[in-house]
């Protein structure tokens, strides 16, 4: 199965429409619209391994601002993938929950856009 990446697109990007392939390090990505159905997880301390629950997730790379575009991932039948952004590692941990991951501040909740409005 192909690695599947959604978000803004590296150089050397070609493609139209909802649907676009790139390179990165010799591997052919698919772009798909699939951002919003599955967990996010992060990586702001810079671990060399996030083992998490989910075998399709996205990366943002480190939190906002300093985040990438989200990455959606597709790991199919291997344990493990590269996000091609930030070069994160990602591990396949069957005994975690989809939404959780091994270091815990990976997981990462988007705010509903109410809780971004000033409190009077």
């Amino acid at each position: 199965m192909m690695p599947e990446a959604t978000g803004t697109p590296p150089f050397g990007f070609r493609g139209t429409g909802k649907t676009a392939t790139f390179t990165v390090l010799g591997v052919i990505w698919r772009m798909s619209d699939k951002t919003g159905q599955y967990p996010k997880f992060r990586n702001d301390h810079a671990a060399p391994e996030i083992r998490i629950g989910a075998k399709e997730f996205n990366c943002i790379g480190a939190s906002p601002p300093q985040d990438h575009p989200n990455v959606y991932l597709n790991m199919g039948s291997q344990n493990t993938i590269l996000c091609p952004y930030c070069a994160t590692r990602f591990l396949f941990d069957p005994w975690l929950k989809p939404s959780d991951a091994v270091p815990p501040e990976c997981v990462y909740t988007d705010l509903p856009v109410g809780d971004l409005l000033p409190k009077e």
